[in-house]
């Protein structure tokens, strides 16, 4: 029964804060600096949560191909302005560096 309570409590608070900048946005125009925020918060929280698991994919700190990898994905995403590049450079490089 707690694991349930827990499901729904996630999934409750996970909706409420999905549907927070859209009630914020319809009532009347948002701020600059409310829209800016709400504007990088989702690629804050994906840094979030794949920083650790590139830094320390075991727990561990590693100087493996992750982190290069990460480096790659973003460089070829600033220069190409295209996430898309920037993801499967990330990738090939990592793949690149384990075979090797």
């Amino acid at each position: 029964m707690t694991v349930w309570l827990a499901i729904a409590g996630a999934g409750l608070v996970t909706y409420l804060l999905r549907l927070a900048p859209l009630v914020v946005s319809v009532r009347r125009p948002a701020p600059v600096a409310l829209r800016r925020y709400l504007d990088a918060l989702p690629i804050a929280i994906i840094a979030a949560l794949t920083g650790p698991a590139i830094v320390l994919p075991n727990g561990a700190p590693t100087l493996g191909a992750e982190p290069v990898g990460a480096l790659v994905a973003v460089a070829v995403a600033r220069w190409r302005r295209n996430l898309l590049a920037g993801v499967l450079a990330g990738v090939a490089s990592v793949a690149l560096l384990r075979l090797l």
